[in-house]
């Protein structure tokens, strides 16, 4: 009789703690899912503010940007130019 009631303790026992464990999984298993979702969204955000960073600073765009803030920007030919004449008046 004693080992009946040992035996159905300890049953009872192992199912309350497997219950406890499958619940603790679920909780575990959610969470997963919430941050892989987060995960994605935020992906998703860095997409588009590559996508926008490359808009902007496409060579297009930046000489729009310079005409219009009247910044006086010089071509790379020029200033190779420029760097030339200087090169040849040092001598």
């Amino acid at each position: 009789m004693g080992r009946l009631i040992f035996l159905i303790v300890f049953l009872t026992a192992i199912a309350t703690h497997l219950v406890h464990i499958r619940q603790a999984e679920s909780a575990v298993r959610y969470e997963i899912h919430k941050l892989q979702s987060q995960q994605i969204k935020l992906r998703r955000r860095l997409w588009d503010q590559q996508v926008k960073l490359g808009q902007l600073t496409a060579p297009r765009e930046v000489r729009l940007r310079a005409e219009e803030m009247s910044l006086d920007l010089t071509s790379r030919r020029s200033y190779l130019r420029e760097l030339a004449g200087l090169a040849g008046s040092v001598d």
